[in-house]
């Protein structure tokens, strides 16, 4: 699989595993939930013989072929060889006409990446002598609500992905003997990040920006926000620095909205625009943030895998225009389901008037809309929220406002520094929302150390979150009210 991310890549976890980053914390956190969801997939095949890792890889295989000669019909975990390639699967099933192979994964739906797993995997089982007939992925199904124990059955959906697999056995044949080729060079191939699969562009990206040579300072991989289908687009018109760009129209997305803003010779505000946004925004003023947890299995009842679910609040409130500013915040630090905790503080915290700030409404109010599902007792109360919400980003997303300095990109973190210069989040410990909900998972669910310096942290950063907000919003005041905005 590496080798088809980038064969560099493959090239690197294979000769020189230094020069790869290590796992984040919060990808570490994605890992442990996929192991815990197909701990409940397996489940779903309660006669099988699990070949579990016990130390020593290298008799996994030996352990795999004694489980079949001693009469199993289903495997689990077991690992296969044919020459210099090896596989461990997740089932693998006998029948009457030959095998069944079933790869368990973590994600709602199949994805190309499943059919290419169960393709390798093909190719060295039938190698070993497992005559594979049927291939199916066990996936989440997204529309599961838990009620009570865990219902095995309803969480798991199962996809038969035969006839997509088998149209590219051969494909992936070819694809074995170039990684083979790969691996046993004694040099790197080419590293160029165009080689990249477009899903694996910007990682690979960023572990291209650490090796040697480092990428030249005017180089196209140095455009904020470039993506796969721009470089192709620019190297299509033999364009590799930036320095030769000439047109925006090759670039898309939040490369052109950065090309855009850097053509406009530095900061561009629509003064006229602006202020009409500004003029929806009523006294008091709520500025809301949430932070969330989500599990591929649902921890409570009621709710759905990977539904987001706030565990955290922080609420900056300004009452009129020459009132101090007040805080308030929640943190749930209990194990069961955050919600009810959190909705009785926070509808005692804003009252019935006065507009609400958020950045990214999408997200805030799909949330407001889940938890009035929950909770029907707060379901006026959080529709009420939503009909109150005005949307911060709206002037950024909207172009109303544009800087090279944001990088093409319209998150809080980069907007923050660039509108008022001085505040960020790099003194914080937690930088990120995925990095908060790993961290409150593991101190409150899981019970892991240093819980109160993780709490502190996680206050800290969603406070951060509403801070900004805030600053934001009165730069914005002073912006429109600046006579030199244009």
């Amino acid at each position: 699989m590496l080798f088809l991310r980038h064969p560099a890549w493959l090239w690197l976890k294979k000769n020189d595993p230094t020069e790869l980053p290590n796992i984040p914390h919060s990808a570490k956190n994605w890992l442990d939930e996929g192991y815990e969801f197909e701990a409940f997939a397996e489940q779903l095949f309660s006669d099988s013989k699990k070949i579990e890792f016990i130390g020593d890889d290298n008799i996994m295989t030996a352990r795999t072929s004694a489980a079949w000669a001693e009469g199993a019909q289903c495997v689990s975990q077991g690992k296969y060889e044919f020459g210099e390639l090896s596989c461990i699967t997740d089932i693998l099933e006998a029948d009457a006409n030959g095998y069944v192979l079933t790869e368990i994964k973590s994600s709602s739906s199949v994805k190309p990446e499943h059919e290419l797993d169960l393709a390798f995997q093909s190719v060295v089982l039938k190698g070993a002598g497992y005559d594979v007939h049927t291939y199916r992925v066990a996936h989440v199904n997204s529309s599961y609500v838990r009620d009570g124990q865990i219902d095995t059955n309803r969480l798991v959906s199962i996809t038969d992905v035969t006839k997509n697999v088998e149209s590219i056995i051969d494909k992936t044949k070819s694809n074995i003997d170039k990684a083979l080729t790969v691996i046993s060079a004694k040099k790197i191939p080419d590293m160029d990040p165009s080689m990249a699969a477009s899903n694996a562009f910007q990682e690979w990206l960023d572990i291209r920006k650490t090796l040697e040579p480092h990428l030249d300072e005017d180089s196209i991989y140095h455009l904020p926000k470039v993506g796969s289908g721009v470089v192709k687009k620019l190297k299509q018109n033999n364009i590799t620095r930036l320095s030769d760009i000439k047109d925006g129209a090759l670039l898309s997305h939040g490369s052109a909205k950065y090309w855009k803003a850097k053509e406009l010779g530095g900061r561009y505000i629509n003064k006229p625009e602006v202020n009409k946004f500004l003029d929806k925004i009523i006294y008091p003023i709520y500025y809301l943030d949430y932070e969330t947890s989500s599990n591929a299995v649902p921890l409570w009842n009621h709710t759905a895998p990977y539904q987001q679910v706030p565990f955290q609040y922080s609420l900056h409130i300004k009452r009129d225009p020459n009132a101090s500013l007040e805080h308030f915040d929640y943190l749930h630090i209990a194990k069961d389901n955050p919600i009810d905790g959190l909705l009785e503080k926070l509808s005692q915290d804003i009252d019935g008037y006065g507009s609400i700030i958020v950045w990214n409404k999408g997200f805030e109010m799909s949330r407001n809309t889940e938890m009035a599902e929950y909770a029907p007792k707060y379901r006026e109360f959080l529709l009420e929220v939503n009909r109150r919400v005005i949307d911060l980003m709206e002037p950024f997303n909207e172009d109303l406002i544009m800087d090279p300095a944001f990088k093409g990109s319209n998150s809080i973190k980069d907007v923050l520094p660039a509108i008022v210069p001085g505040y960020s989040y790099s003194d914080l410990t937690i930088k990120d929302g995925g990095t908060a909900a790993s961290e409150w998972k593991a101190v409150t669910l899981q019970d892991g150390p240093n819980k109160e310096e993780v709490y502190a942290d996680l206050i800290k950063y969603c406070e951060r979150d509403t801070e900004a907000m805030v600053l934001i919003h009165q730069e914005l005041i002073r912006m429109g009210q600046d006579e030199i905005s244009r």
